[in-house]
């Protein structure tokens, strides 16, 4: 096995540069994988194996091995274990990459536009502005750690890339690696854009808190009425089993930290240190049972749940969709049996994009808004149906029949069929040509794909920023996959909102009410244009909708209310299984 470098430096510290330096010289290096390096890492300490066996074969240089995820999973920063990798890879090279720190922490506050800090001090339940001490403490220590380990070893490296040329990196490198082409270093318009940070980084560190202004009563109120509409139309116990649940079906024993899936065989996820559970990142299906199992660990330590996480859950919605007993899932259809709700993990974590946080955007008032209705989205959803959406014909199999099948068998035309016979493409395609309704698919390079071979690439555009999205006074929120995933990010605008009614429910689908806190569109939005001439003739109702929904945004984002939410959902759930003596003494 070749010997192995190791860049040991926190992130936004010209770690792309150093992964660019082994590719120009083609040497086989991986760089962050999306947060895979690190989790790797991570789980294999946990569970005593080697590090990194997925790559380390084929692979010399790893860089940026950190991971914070947009769901509730740790921040795991595994360059720290370096001693780990040292003891795993005996011989290899290490390199402390190094700038000056109060730079490194601005760069981090504004790491993808300030995402990146916030969902990091939600997974650390701190507030933002206290990440500036923490990541300076735990920078002083790492430093001092790497130089008390390796002392005067000629493995290991340190450079400052404040000062650092190309050539320092090829020097400091050459007795191992051949490096004889380097990248550039960053140039103007890099430095111009830091140049321009402090202005934002001072308008999120004076932010207020989620929640600090909501009176107790009223997050009382609000979490009791989000358990309330969490529980189950109708509770059964049926010998049916679970076969209308999907892949994702676990079941999760608080007390003895087990997480088993439907073969009743343990998943690849443990307990680390801190009490966060880490999964194999291998398994990626399983994030968003990770992402919940950590939820109800922040809360309980108590209880025996089943948990269905797929985004579209349709058990319980009829006879032949009969589930034996209760679960926990993120969507169910309207009177769903024994299902309770529980925020989506991909949408609606705390910190996330999908959920009110601490916005940063800047908006013009309602009336200064561009008069035009907007839709930006995915290719996601249903055929149209003769009275709402054809769940049988899901436009993922669509997809994948066209993409999949052979070109002129009965498996494409069937999916060339019902993809243009998609709820979505009927409505951007019946807008393509008007000037008060905007709407265009920014679909993923898979659906992209999909649409291009079907012939509608003209429904296709570049993925439109905030900016440009929320300068228009009416944003649809189409349905028809599970729920309007875009629908709270819509809501917490200036803008109003036409939401269109397709029979989801999500875990704050009580609390929006239409005609209170947005206009409601039929399935398909059918009737948009009756609804949007009603908007047009009544712009202080429409200012009072948007105020009222970003009222209720605001009581979302509150991290205590939150908590007592989930802890009622837990408890009600509980009590539905016979397990009521169990869970009151839940985390703190």
């Amino acid at each position: 096995m070749p010997r192995k470098f190791f860049q040991i430096g926190f992130n936004k510290c010209g770690t792309t540069f150093i992964a660019r330096l082994f590719d120009m010289n083609n040497i086989p290096a991986v760089h962050w994988l999306e947060g895979d390096l690190a989790e790797d890492i991570a789980y294999s300490k946990l569970v005593g194996r080697p590090p990194l066996q997925r790559w380390a074969a084929d692979t010399v240089a790893f860089t940026d091995m950190e991971s914070v995820r947009y769901l509730n999973m740790p921040v795991v920063e595994a360059f720290r274990e370096y001693a780990f990798l040292d003891q795993s890879f005996p011989g290899s090279v290490f390199l402390l990459n190094t700038r000056r720190v109060e730079d490194w922490i601005i760069s981090r506050y504004m790491h993808r536009g300030g995402s990146y800090a916030r969902a990091y001090a939600q997974i650390l339940g701190v507030s933002v502005g206290d990440l500036a001490d923490i990541w300076k403490e735990d920078w002083d220590a790492h430093l001092s750690g790497c130089r008390a380990y390796f002392g005067s070893r000629p493995e290991f490296i340190e450079i400052d890339i404040d000062e650092a040329t190309p050539e320092d990196y090829r020097a400091a490198l050459s007795p191992w690696f051949d490096l004889p082409h380097c990248p550039t270093l960053p140039g103007k318009k890099v430095r111009q854009k830091r140049a321009s940070y402090l202005p934002k980084l001072e308008r999120m560190l004076t932010t207020s808190d989620p929640g600090a202004a909501i009176p107790e009563k009223r997050r009382e109120a609000v979490a009791k009425e989000l358990a309330r509409f969490a529980r189950p139309a109708r509770l059964g116990f049926e010998s049916v089993g679970f076969r209308a649940c999907s892949g994702l079906l676990v079941r999760f024993d608080a007390a003895k930290g087990e997480i088993r899936d439907r073969d009743n065989q343990l998943l690849p996820i443990r307990r680390g240190a801190g009490g966060r559970y880490h999964a194999d990142p291998a398994f990626s299906e399983i994030r968003p049972v990770i992402s919940t199992v950590n939820d109800i660990a922040e809360v309980t330590d108590d209880g025996v749940y089943h948990l269905d996480m797929r985004r579209a859950c349709l058990a319980g919605s009829t006879d032949e969709k009969a589930v034996a007993h209760p679960i926990i899932a993120p969507s169910r259809r309207s009177g769903a049996e024994n299902v309770f709700l529980w925020p989506m993990p991909w949408q609606h974590r705390l910190g996330s994009d999908g959920l009110p946080g601490m916005p940063l955007r800047k908006e013009a008032p309602f009336a200064e808004k561009l008069d035009r209705a907007i839709w930006r989205g995915g290719l996601s959803g249903y055929a149209l149906g003769e009275d709402g959406p054809d769940l049988a014909r899901p436009v993922r199999d669509a997809i994948e029949a066209v993409l999949g099948a052979r070109d002129n068998s009965s498996s494409y035309i069937n999916g060339l069929i019902s993809l243009r016979d998609s709820s979505r493409i009927a409505f951007v395609a019946a807008h393509a040509d008007s000037a008060d309704v905007d709407a265009r698919f920014t679909p993923d390079a898979h659906s992209e794909k999909a649409l291009r071979k079907a012939g509608l690439d003209s429904l296709v555009t570049s993925k439109a920023d905030d900016d440009f999205l929320f300068s228009h006074r009416y944003i649809i929120a189409l349905g028809g996959s599970a729920g309007t995933e875009d629908f709270l990010v819509a809501a917490n605008s200036q803008s109003v909102v036409l939401k269109e009614e397709d029979g989801w429910k999500l875990f704050h689908s009580s609390l929006f009410r239409p005609w209170e806190h947005y206009v409601p569109l039929q399935w398909a939005a059918a009737d948009l244009e009756e609804k949007l001439d009603w908007a047009r003739s009544n712009p202080d109702a429409c200012q009072a909708m948007s105020d009222a929904a970003r009222k209720l945004c605001e009581a979302l984002a509150d991290p205590a209310g939150r908590r007592m939410h989930l802890e009622r959902v837990l408890s009600d759930y509980r009590s539905a299984m016979g397990q009521a003596g169990q869970g009151e003494s839940g985390r703190t």
